[in-house]
Parts: structure tokens; C-alpha cells; sequence
């Protein structure tokens, strides 16, 4: 399992070195949503990478609308692409762009936003067939789901291993509005150099929310970081190739990044403990053992209008006031006749019944019997509405 991180700046390679670091992610703040380095100092920083046997890769994470999109790639010609090694792309249009104008490069595709499903995944993938070296998985899946789909997909995976938790994005300056007097020069410093401040809920009590405006817009991160390292050796067994280390908000990277790289060699809890000592935030796994966001899908419905498939027959669609009830035909195996009993439940959980004296169908001619897919009106009911559903009594 190899350790992968990002670089801010050239005098970071020694570090890099030293930890035998093998693969260097280059952030250019024009292309990367977080990265720092300018665009007139990255050709130097790629050479020196490579004069010291590590890959750069190049990163293009940042998500564009089409002014955004031709305004960043005009600038491309500034960048010698042919000193990076691969190319780290998230933004479909992006990713269609380096499939068709960079037919030499490498490339690693940055599924972390979305694309949780196999066949999803497999798509993006076969764009652009064996020049994918790499996919990047999000941190929502859990172990379980992690190792069926490493079982499963013949790309390399990489994972995150430390690193902040993206809760919020906008492309909206969220922060400078409040902080600055809109001096452009002032908006324009902001912007050169990213600004951070802490948030708090105004509807929970939590609070500490890491919030990020930079030229991409506003970010606002977890109050406890994603944190693996003590898995190591878990996600090793698996066959996890590649784990990514990001420090990009981290000062001390040459204090933590040797404790980090001891530990993807030999996997261990003490050791993993004293990385998080030194890292000095509040960490937390994720989703790694268990992914409970949809716990709460059941609690979000309305169960007083659940359907009771056993004597369901439909759903109102239409109320007029004393004249009729518009009823839509849901169920196959059941009729609406006329002479039977039906009844209503409503949204609020009210019931109300009926005797079905007459029926009549869309064109509001008389039927005696009412089938699956058809809109019928049944005689007026009070306290009935729209959404209510239908049972035969």
C-alpha cells in the first residue's frame, strides 16, 4: 500500500524524499480547489519532483461552469504538461477535455463527489478505457462495500487516509461579504490567499465548522477529520493500493508525514495513536464501519399515509367541493364497483368512508366498475384532500 499526498511548495520536496514518498499531487490554484502554488512556479516544482523520482500528478478538481471552464483552459498552455505524469481530473467536462486534447496523459479520476454505485463507476471508467490508472472512491463507503468493490473493479483504488471531511460547497463568496468593505483590492488579496474562519450551527449547538473562501468559492469542512490510521493494516489485507495523506491545512507536515510512512510499512495501533497525537485534531472514522446516513429516510415519511397494500386501491388526485372526489386506480388485482364501501385516509392520519353510489370515469360518464390506471370521480366527501389514500373498506 503506497502514501500519496500533496505538495504546496518546492521546499517540501526534501521532505517528500526523505519519507520516500513516491507520488506528489500538485495543486496549481487556478486548477485545484485547494492547492496554492502559482501557475508561473509549477513547471519548476514538476522538474524537481522528478529529478528526485517522484511522480507529479496534476490537479484539476475544480468544478466549472462553461465561462469558468474555457477562461482555465486557455491558461493550460502556461503549464509543460508533459513533466506530469498523470493528470487528476473530477469535473466531467474536464475529464472529457483531457480525454480529447491530452491523448498522452495518465489519468486518475476523482469519484469522491458522487458515482457510488458499481455501474456508475465502471462507465466513468471505460471513457476513458486503459488510460484510467487510478480511481478515487469517496469516504462514504464502508469496509464492507470498500473491499467488494476492490474484489470487483480491476482499476487501482485510492482511499483517504487523513484528511478533513467536506460537508458544504457553493461557488459563492460566502465570507468576504462580511469581512471586507468590497474594496476590489481587498477581494482580490482574499482571494490570492485563501481566508479561514470557524462557523457555528445557529440550530444545533455544534460549533468549530472549519469554513474555507478562496477564488473557487466557500467550503466548510466537519469539525473532526477523517481518519484511518489505524486500519492500516486492515485496508493492506483488503488490497487497497494507494491511501492518500492530505496535509494541506496541517503545518507540521515534517514531524507527522515519517510517523504516517512507519506506519503504512508496518501497520500499528500505538503507532497510529501517536500520528493522531501529533496531528492534534479531533479525528473520527466516517463511515468506514458502518454507513448509517439512510437511517433516517423511514423517520422522514409520512406514516399515516404509508400504503397498506392489502386493501389499497388508489390515491385521490382531485377534490372539488361538494360535486366530487377525483380517485387515481393504483392497484392491479382489485376493482372499484359500484354499491362497495370505500375509505379515505388522509395525509393528517383522518379516515372517512364511503358507500359508492356512482361512478364515473374521465369523461364524466357513468360506470359501473373501475380498473387499474384509470381516473375516476366518485360522489363528494368533507374533510377529504388531495394525496389521501384509498382503501376498500
Amino acid at each position: 500500500m503506497k502514501i500519496i499526498t500533496y505538495i504546496n511548495h518546492i521546499d517540501e520536496v526534501e521532505v517528500l524524499v526523505e519519507n520516500k514518498i513516491t507520488e506528489a499531487i500538485v495543486g496549481v490554484d487556478l486548477f485545484s480547489r485547494f492547492g496554492r502554488i502559482k501557475i508561473d512556479q509549477v513547471n519548476e516544482l514538476a522538474k524537481k519532483l522528478k529529478e528526485n523520482g517522484i511522480r507529479p500528478v496534476f490537479e484539476w478538481d475544480v468544478l466549472m461552469v462553461e465561462t469558468r471552464f474555457q477562461a482555465i483552459v486557455s491558461r493550460l498552455k502556461e503549464i509543460d504538461l508533459s513533466l506530469f505524469d498523470a493528470i487528476r481530473v473530477q469535473d466531467p467536462g474536464a475529464i472529457n477535455y483531457v480525454i480529447e486534447h491530452l491523448p498522452n496523459h495518465k489519468i486518475q479520476l476523482n469519484l469522491e463527489t458522487g458515482n457510488h454505485n458499481l455501474i456508475g463507476i465502471k462507465r466513468w471508467i471505460s471513457l476513458a478505457k486503459d488510460r484510467v490508472e487510478r480511481i478515487v472512491l469517496s469516504i462514504e463507503f464502508p469496509k464492507e462495500k470498500l473491499a467488494s468493490y476492490l474484489q470487483e473493479l480491476k482499476t487501482p483504488i485510492e482511499f483517504l487516509g487523513l484528511g478533513r471531511i467536506l460537508l458544504f460547497y457553493t461557488p459563492r463568496s460566502l465570507l468576504t461579504p462580511h469581512l471586507i468593505d468590497h474594496d476590489d483590492s481587498e477581494v482580490i488579496s482574499v482571494h490570492e490567499r485563501p481566508i479561514e474562519i470557524k462557523g457555528s450551527s445557529e440550530e444545533s449547538p455544534h460549533s468549530g465548522f472549519p469554513i474555507v473562501e478562496n477564488m473557487h468559492g466557500t467550503f466548510m469542512f466537519n469539525i473532526k477529520d477523517h481518519c484511518l490510521l489505524e486500519n492500516f493494516g486492515e485496508l493492506k489485507e483488503m488490497g487497497l493500493e494507494y491511501v492518500r495523506i492530505d496535509l494541506r491545512f496541517f503545518e507540521n507536515k515534517s514531524a507527522l508525514l515519517p510517523e504516517i510512512a512507519k506506519l503504512a510499512t508496518s501497520p500499528d495501533v500505538e503507532l497510529a495513536n501517536v500520528c493522531k497525537k501529533i496531528y492534534g485534531v479531533p479525528v473520527i472514522r466516517g463511515y468506514y464501519n458502518v454507513n448509517k446516513s439512510d437511517a433516517l429516510f423511514s423517520k422522514l415519511k409520512n406514516t399515516k399515509i404509508l400504503r397498506k397494500d392489502g386493501s389499497y386501491l388508489g390515491d385521490v388526485m382531485e377534490v372539488n367541493k361538494k360535486k366530487h372526489i377525483g380517485i387515481l386506480i393504483r392497484n392491479s388485482e382489485r376493482a372499484l364497483v359500484v354499491g362497495q364501501n370505500i375509505r379515505f385516509r388522509t395525509p393528517e392520519g383522518k379516515e372517512k368512508t364511503l358507500e359508492v353510489t356512482e361512478i364515473k370515469n374521465s369523461s364524466h360518464m357513468n360506470v359501473d366498475k373501475a380498473t387499474n390506471g384509470m381516473v375516476v370521480f366518485v360522489p363528494h366527501v368533507s374533510g377529504i384532500s388531495v394525496k389521501s389514500n384509498v382503501y376498500l373498506d
